[in-house]
């Protein structure tokens, strides 16, 4: 497994080994915090103002992310990560100014490399932000040195894993885990989700783990290229499991560790026999279903209220669109897994907040004069 987070508490234990999680809780906590606080700020420079602060509310007041933010997980922190960097591109576009947008370029790279040495998928959203905010600022042309230096300080961090690995146990690699999380999520047998047996690919293997392990991703590939009706299944049940609410008959995740369940009335309610036939009978499919697919259309909603905006506020529409996109392209084939929504959980909440104001304000966004995008 990628050894980037347990890092990051071994670095907190050096204030003290006792104190090493409380540590780590207070600084996610400080971190989430100020990453929503900054994002909805730079927001309320553009056009976008009326919606920062509903904004503002429903991703600092999310169960699951303000919860997760005490909890041991890198959720909380990769989360917080994207509302910065995407924080950051809105600030380059309002300054205007050169300098400062290679001061926010590198500042970003390096918070998406320390994301990456978190949670390396993550590598390809921020790729992705990064290179699509200095299109719009340089060009092809002009932007092709600071594409490359946003890549190669992206880079570095997770490449630090690499060299530790090396030095660990002789395997050049961030990781030797992709190959069976991605065969988790194929084969004959597969639900999409986590199953503990008669999952995945037959593939003959040889060499060390990380050889290994790329080899299972070339015989998963290539399994999924010569079933495509399997695929289209597993890849509608991946989707719906990423999607998924937290509780439930529809959930499906590896999220027992949010704090939120411990609190959440609906588990209470199911404690008893009335109460279970209530949540996981007819009754609560319905709601469930209700959740996850209104959560999507006001996702979606949200996202071509923006795309119909001029400059700036597509560009941001764009960015949260990649984010989202990019980490749902990933769990298409791995596993479907509703952890692996938290890290975009922030911008994915801040187009459903554009489409739940724009829905009740009769369809048409309340846009103000704001800056463009030079």
């Amino acid at each position: 497994w990628p050894a980037g987070y347990p890092l990051v508490i071994l670095f907190f234990s050096l204030f003290g080994k006792s104190w090493a999680l409380t540590t780590l809780s207070i600084v996610q906590s400080l971190i989430f915090s100020y990453a929503v606080y900054f994002f909805a700020t730079e927001l309320s420079k553009t056009k976008l103002k009326k919606f920062s602060y509903l904004t503002l509310l429903l991703i600092l007041l999310n169960p699951t992310l303000s919860l997760s933010s005490i909890a041991v997980g890198y959720e909380s922190l990769t989360a917080s990560g994207l509302l910065l960097c995407v924080g950051l591109v809105i600030r380059s576009f309002i300054a205007k100014d050169d300098k400062k947008f290679i001061k926010y370029l590198i500042i970003s790279s390096v918070v998406f490399g320390l994301l990456a040495f978190v949670q390396p998928r993550l590598i390809v959203t921020g790729l992705f932000i990064n290179i699509v905010w200095v299109l719009v600022w340089k060009g092809v042309k002009g932007g092709a040195l600071f594409i490359s230096l946003s890549v190669a300080i992206t880079l570095f961090f997770p490449a630090t894993l690499i060299y530790r690995n090396n030095q660990a146990i002789g395997i050049n690699s961030i990781s030797t885990n992709l190959g069976v999380t991605m065969n988790i999520g194929a084969g004959d047998n597969a639900t999409g989700g986590y199953i503990k047996e008669g999952y995945g690919v037959d593939c003959d293997l040889f060499g060390n783990p990380s050889q290994q392990d790329n080899q299972r991703v070339g015989c998963v590939l290539n399994w999924y290229l010569g079933n495509p009706i399997k695929v289209a299944e597993l890849f509608y049940n991946k989707s719906i499991y990423f999607w998924s609410p937290w509780y439930g008959p529809v959930a499906n995740g590896t999220m027992a560790r949010n704090p939120w369940l411990t609190i959440n009335p609906l588990k209470d309610v199911a404690t008893t026999q009335d109460g279970f036939n209530v949540v996981y009978g007819g009754f609560g499919k319905v709601i469930s279903w209700l959740w996850l697919l209104g959560g999507l259309a006001l996702l979606f909603y949200g996202y071509l209220t923006l795309w119909r905006q001029n400059s700036l506020e597509r560009l941001i529409g764009n960015l949260a669109m990649v984010a989202v996109m990019t980490n749902w392209l990933i769990t298409l084939f791995t596993i479907g897994d509703h952890r692996f929504r938290v890290p975009i959980m922030g911008l994915s909440l801040f187009l459903q907040a554009i489409g739940l104001k724009t829905l009740f304000k009769g369809g048409k966004a309340p846009i103000v004069d704001g800056p463009s995008l030079r």
